[in-house]
């Protein structure tokens, strides 16, 4: 009668502890940060694709940024952050113009729920299989550690 109050209280405690992994999964593992987890089409409207051609007229086709940085760095002198994210950004507008409109990074709810679902529920069955094998584990040791063995019989 014992011995099964103490696995009834067993499928408890293990059962409490998968609650609680499963709540602390998502911030262990960091998910539980809203994100960008996807990715949008946009396509250039006509205001915007006029703007990207007048910047590449007027940057000769990115070729000024990069003149700058490669100047620069000729020159021996440090290269400025600026110089080189504003020949990244004429090159992603360039690709931009080619391709018609860009992707873009956004925010998926159900995405985001099902990604924090299955990491709760990824944690929830780790913690509740440790709780239930970890006990028999022990107990199978203590056991067998409680046996003598023949070489320690005496003689």
């Amino acid at each position: 009668m014992a011995m099964e109050r103490w696995k009834i209280s067993l499928w408890k405690i293990a059962l409490g502890l998968a609650i609680v992994a499963a709540i602390a999964a998502p911030f262990a593992v960091g998910t539980w940060q809203p994100r960008a987890n996807a990715q949008n089409w946009i396509a250039l409207t006509p205001e915007l694709r006029a703007s990207i051609v007048a910047k590449l007229e007027s940057s000769k086709n990115c070729r000024y940024f990069e003149t700058q940085v490669e100047a620069r760095d000729v020159l021996g002198l440090k290269v400025d952050a600026n110089d080189i994210l504003d020949a990244i950004q004429c090159h992603r507008e360039q690709d931009a113009l080619r391709d018609g409109g860009e992707m873009q990074a956004t925010f998926s709810l159900p995405r985001y729920l099902a990604i924090n679902a299955g990491v709760a529920l990824a944690g929830a069955v780790g913690v509740f299989g440790i709780g239930i094998a970890l006990p028999a584990l022990l107990r199978r040791t203590r056991r067998s550690g409680d046996r003598a063995s023949p070489r320690d019989a005496p003689t």
